[in-house]
């Protein structure tokens, strides 16, 4: 890992919430800036090992705990809930906002893990002009959980009956595939959650991925896709359907043969055990770095 200092601290959003986020100071003169939406369930750690590696290529990276998850979990609400979603796309914006004032004149750039990249094209979408490009690693166009009828019906009634429950997906086929010692060192991580409530889970089958390919039939901002061909949550096909769907005429999709869902467990939030060639990580950091330099 580069070794490239951590800053924690919090952005105040417009309604006084204190928003937590992560930064990794940019070595040498600051470049560009990337700001980092993590996955459902997980925080702002996700970025605990792209973050340095970017950073080391002049980019000043910030990553912050989308509301509800992570140190910006809500008073009287457990981690995995959020009073109010659509309050998420303007804390996107009120970060961004913050972002360009502490760097005037830089480039700002939006990746996007898993359903953060769902994220990403929400907030591309409806805030065109603030941002300019987006790097979506494993997004969440075709998520296995999510994408069945099945799914929609069972969650639209336990949305309507009882919003606030929570549904642990760790007893769900959301792990199916996956390794369960990575799950139980997952599990173990006292910012994620695999708890998430039916009202939020709802709320992302609507908002971002059942609009997702329509939020992206909008956006004409440099776009770089990242897919494992390996990953069985955010299926490899729907990447290529994002891609396909974009306005953007710049755009590119890099799939990685080997790679699953966590991209040989570069976006992990914890450290799990070196089972990965390092080679393999550095073919990954390598294309991200590269996309940015001439972008």
């Amino acid at each position: 890992m580069a070794n490239v200092a951590e800053v924690q601290e919090h952005f105040k959003m417009t309604d006084g919430f204190s928003l937590f986020y992560r930064c990794w100071m940019a070595s040498g003169e600051i470049k560009r800036v990337v700001v980092g939406i993590h996955g459902g369930g997980d925080h702002s750690g996700q970025f605990r090992v792209i973050g340095p590696q970017l950073a080391s290529d002049g980019n000043q990276v910030y990553a912050f705990d989308l509301r509800g998850f992570g140190n910006s979990q809500e008073e009287k609400l457990p981690r995995g809930d959020t009073r109010d979603f659509k309050r998420h796309l303007q804390d996107i914006d009120d970060t961004i906002r913050h972002v360009r004032k502490n760097h005037p004149g830089k480039k700002v750039y939006v990746l996007g893990y898993s359903m953060g990249g769902n994220y990403a094209l929400w907030y591309a979408a409806g805030y065109p002009g603030s941002i300019d490009g987006l790097l979506l690693a494993a997004p969440g166009i075709i998520v296995r959980t999510l994408s069945t009828r099945k799914a929609a019906i069972q969650l639209s009634f336990a949305n309507l009956f009882m919003p606030r429950g929570m549904l642990d997906v760790s007893r769900t086929s959301f792990v199916e595939g996956r390794d369960p010692e990575v799950i139980k060192l997952l599990l173990q991580d006292p910012l994620g959650t695999f708890k998430l409530s039916y009202g939020y889970l709802a709320n992302i089958r609507k908002t971002l991925v059942g609009r997702a390919l329509e939020n992206a039939s909008h956006i004409e901002k440099p776009t770089l896709i990242l897919q494992g061909e390996a990953d069985v949550s955010a299926l490899p096909h729907g990447a290529q359907r994002l891609y396909e769907s974009l306005k953007a005429k710049d755009k590119s999709i890099q799939t990685f043969p080997d790679a699953d869902h966590r991209f040989f467990d570069i976006f992990s939030p914890v450290p799990l055990p070196a089972k990965h060639d390092p080679a393999e990580m550095e073919h990954v950091f390598s294309i991200m770095k590269d996309w940015l330099k001439v972008h």
